[in-house]
């Protein structure tokens, strides 16, 4: 995602200038959260790799309520127990405003009241009241009221249609999808179906800036940067923007014969 530069002069600044004061406030605030910011769905394909989408999640849950938090994922059924365990491993106690906030403390006394299968870090990792949650069972985010829960909700799939659905069922606005999967085709099958504008394939944070003025245009464009391919396009009457490297074999699959491989990190893809 887009970084705020060094020099970027607030509102405040133009208008209160202090030179006692800083330009950004960095308190914590332990006080309700009513508004999603910018939440984010993940789907994890088989073909994935599980380590990375492993990684940016469970990193994501250790701060819940900081803008653009992952609050649901759909993993294909054949690989969900490994996703599940690679994601928990992952887990480490969460720092005390986010272990007390609100939101949090009440969506743990949901799923223990309701019964709901959730699972937590391991006990020598951290305590379960200070854990990133990951619900893993049958319950959308309506189960925690509109407002920001501060845990994912987890499904599984085996077709594209099913992780269709699970998108479709559920009641956020999300605004992005994040997909893992070796098969960089499955995001043209899956966007049409779901409301979502911004659709990252095997890659997270990246800047989107140099596809936005060809989609501001409703201008089906695709181009090469800073080792990602970017592209906008209409996909069931909704423009979409579309972000995966380039950089890598996931565009271009290595067909060299075995021990004649022509492929090097000068040709950044195949040329077999």
């Amino acid at each position: 995602m887009c970084q705020i530069p060094e020099n970027f002069l607030t509102s405040d600044l133009v208008h209160h200038p202090r030179c006692d004061k800083p330009k950004f406030d960095l308190s914590t605030h332990n006080t309700a959260s009513k508004v999603w910011t910018h939440a984010r769905f993940m789907f994890v394909f088989e073909n994935g790799d599980l380590n990375m989408a492993a990684h940016y999640l469970a990193e994501r849950m250790h701060e819940p309520f900081e803008p653009f938090p992952f609050a649901c994922v759909a993993v294909q059924q054949s690989v969900r127990d490994d996703f599940v365990e690679r994601v928990r491993s992952r887990f480490r106690q969460v720092k005390p405003h986010v272990a007390t906030h609100p939101n949090f403390e009440r969506s743990l006394n949901e799923l223990k009241m309701g019964n709901v299968k959730y699972v937590v870090a391991k006990e020598e990792d951290a305590p379960p009241f200070a854990s990133p949650i990951l619900v893993t069972d049958n319950v959308i985010h309506l189960f925690f009221s509109s407002s920001p829960s501060g845990v994912v909700t987890l499904k599984s799939f085996n077709t594209i249609s099913e992780a269709q659905k699970i998108y479709c069922l559920e009641t956020l606005s999300f605004d992005a999808v994040h997909l893992f999967d070796e098969s960089i085709t499955s995001v043209y099958t899956l966007a049409p179906a779901v409301s979502c504008i911004q659709f990252y394939v095997n890659c997270f944070d990246v800047c989107t800036m140099p596809i936005l003025p060809y989609y501001g245009m409703r201008q089906s464009r695709s181009l090469l940067h800073d080792g990602y391919h970017f592209e906008t396009l209409e996909l069931g009457g909704i423009w979409k923007i579309i972000v995966f490297p380039y950089t890598t074999t996931l565009v271009h699959g290595c067909t060299c014969l075995r021990g004649q491989c022509t492929c090097g990190p000068e040709n950044k893809v195949c040329v077999g």
